[in-house]
């Protein structure tokens, strides 16, 4: 059997919360990626607060509370659950899920590289990608190692990095890779706001490697990545989402911890620096681990939330709009990087100029609305979205079915 021809997952076989939570996690990789924007690519001090500087700096710490980085905690979980599902489904067909994944890993990982260095610095495809080569070789881990290791690559990597960061600088220095990205931002400004697309993509090739993965900057995020990779695979062992409604108590029960825990360990930051608060040396450890604890803990509960509301029709009906965005995530993903280029660079619109936290928000709403109107008019009438089709036709080497038909008796097939 394992020379069985390859072919994809049936389409019914979807688990709809899944989609769903995806979907929320992408409006959320929107907010923040345009948030961030002048936090780690150009200067944030020439921004023009167009709805006044005090408005935006809380509109930041709640943007710094609710969504930076939950998003791509979640969609890192995602991104490990979908390994573990692919991975037994495949296997379950007698086929070689090495294979078929690693072509698929490969296939993003060049993609993801290509955006990063052409497009957006902010992609993350590359690094899912990268990470995702390792994550093969956890397949067959027991679960408690999963979830053992996956908490502490999620949880200990922040302070690893304080640590690395600290015995690379002589003491009373700012580390060198700030002072080198609080440079590039300065510089970036201009050609960000000019008309030059190669000098763009010099300063892409410039965040890349020396401000990013030529620091501890890069690999403290990739292993952070990778931990979230193991705890999305150890949920997808539990089995939880594969029958939501038979453990429908137990997410009930679980979501006022999660929501209540993880707001509060996600607003330790945001309190910090509004209240301007000083805290002991000794407390340091676990101010720095409260970050991204609070990240996976909120991120939890965002996806369990979503969990119990989908266990009432009503409400059920009421998200799929970001459940269509979700089932072509990838589509939607590239797509926003457009927006970015086209809305807040000088070869486009040029608005980054005011690109401050309001204006941010409101903008992440207001296109994340048009990607769900997009998303369900393109649903009705193709199977996936269209990077989403290239991707499967390229990984499972034939293509696939694309267009919905509508027969006579009103129901839909495929061509």
């Amino acid at each position: 059997m394992a020379d069985a021809p390859l072919a994809p997952i049936a389409a019914n076989a979807r688990i709809g919360e899944l989609d769903i939570i995806r979907g929320l996690a992408l409006f959320g990789v929107l907010w923040v990626n345009m948030y961030g924007y002048t936090d780690y690519i150009v200067s944030a001090d020439r921004i023009v607060h167009l709805w006044g500087e005090g408005l935006d700096r809380h509109i930041g710490r709640v943007t710094e509370w609710l969504a930076y980085g939950k998003a791509q905690a979640l969609f890192s979980m995602l991104f490990g659950f979908g390994f573990a599902m692919m991975s037994d489904r495949i296997e379950a067909r007698g086929l070689d899920a090495g294979r078929l994944y690693r072509r698929r890993i490969l296939i993003l990982l060049a993609l993801g590289v290509a955006h990063f260095l052409l497009l957006w610095a902010g992609d993350i495809l590359h690094a899912y990608a990268l990470m995702g080569l390792v994550l093969m070789l956890t397949r067959r881990w027991p679960g408690i190692m999963l979830l053992g290791v996956g908490l502490i690559l999620s949880l200990g990597t922040a302070l690893a990095g304080d640590v690395w960061l600290s015995l690379i600088t002589p003491e009373g220095r700012q580390p060198a890779v700030f002072a080198l990205t609080d440079a590039g931002r300065a510089r970036r400004w201009d050609v960000f706001l000019g008309h030059d697309y190669l000098a763009y993509v010099r300063e892409l090739w410039a965040m890349a490697g020396p401000e990013f993965y030529g620091s501890p900057l890069g690999y403290v995020f990739a292993v952070t990545i990778l931990g979230r990779f193991l705890l999305g695979a150890w949920i997808h062992r539990q089995g939880w989402m594969q029958d939501t409604a038979r453990y429908a108590t137990g997410f009930r029960r679980a979501l006022p911890g999660l929501l209540v825990g993880g707001l509060v360990l996600a607003g330790v930051d945001p309190l910090i620096d509004l209240m301007r608060l000083s805290y002991p040396s000794e407390l340091e450890i676990l101010v720095v681990l409260a970050k991204p604890a609070g990240q996976l803990v909120l991120a939890l509960g965002y996806g369990c939330g979503l969990v119990v509301l989908c266990q009432t029709p009503g409400w059920r009906r009421r998200l799929s709009g970001l459940g269509a965005v979700g089932q072509m995530a990838l589509t939607n993903y590239l797509i926003q990087s457009v927006f970015f280029m086209l809305v807040l660079n000088g070869f486009g619109l040029g608005w980054v100029r005011y690109a401050g936290p309001t204006f941010c928000l409101i903008a992440a709403v207001v296109f994340f609305a048009m990607q769900i109107v997009f998303s369900r008019w393109w649903l009705a009438r193709y199977r996936f979205g269209p990077a989403e089709w290239l991707w499967r036709w390229a990984t499972y080497g034939q293509r696939q079915p694309f267009r919905r038909v509508r027969v006579d008796d009103g129901t839909a097939t495929v061509a």
